[in-house]
């Protein structure tokens, strides 16, 4: 590779590591002001791409890394760590808003009609209104949103307009 991506590689990863790390750190803690998350989930690409850039400039001393044993130890958990990151050991825990979302979902559209304080009647009209049919008021959200082949947040973003 020619000496301009040599020299690129390595400041590029330096950055977006330190956009990357910074506003990670910010996500863990709950504090996410203006636009961390979107910067995070961005950065985080350059830096993917960065490391790749990086890896390829630098193939030759990489593999070398594979012939000792401490670079094999280090490589091989990062590789077995990122693939059982992958199963489901646990649930995810939601946080209260996903688990009141959820349940709202599961509800009948009567039963979402009070949390939305309106009657029932005026709701079904109001979907209706919309295009959204509603074969049964005892069918929950997401039956509701399967019948009309939409998604619960769209039938929510109705009811609660």
């Amino acid at each position: 590779m020619n000496s301009t991506v040599k020299n690129l590689a390595t400041p590029l990863i330096a950055a977006a590591f330190i956009v990357s790390a910074s506003t990670g750190l910010m996500i863990f803690f709950d504090f996410e002001p203006g636009l961390v998350e979107p910067v995070h989930e961005w950065m985080s690409w350059v830096l993917v791409s960065g490391a790749v850039l990086h890896l390829l400039v630098n193939w030759k001393s990489f593999t070398g890394y594979l012939s000792q044993k401490a670079g094999v130890l280090f490589i091989g958990t990062a590789v077995m760590l990122a693939l059982l990151s992958l199963y489901p050991w646990v649930e995810k825990e939601d946080d209260g808003r996903k688990k009141a979302v959820r349940s709202l979902e599961k509800a009948s559209l009567a039963t979402v009609a009070g949390v939305a304080g309106t009657g029932l009647g005026q709701l079904v009209e109001k979907l209706s209104g919309n295009g959204i049919a509603v074969r049964d008021a005892e069918d929950s959200i997401g039956e509701i949103a399967e019948q009309n082949n939409m998604e619960e947040k769209v039938l929510f973003g109705v009811i609660f307009d």
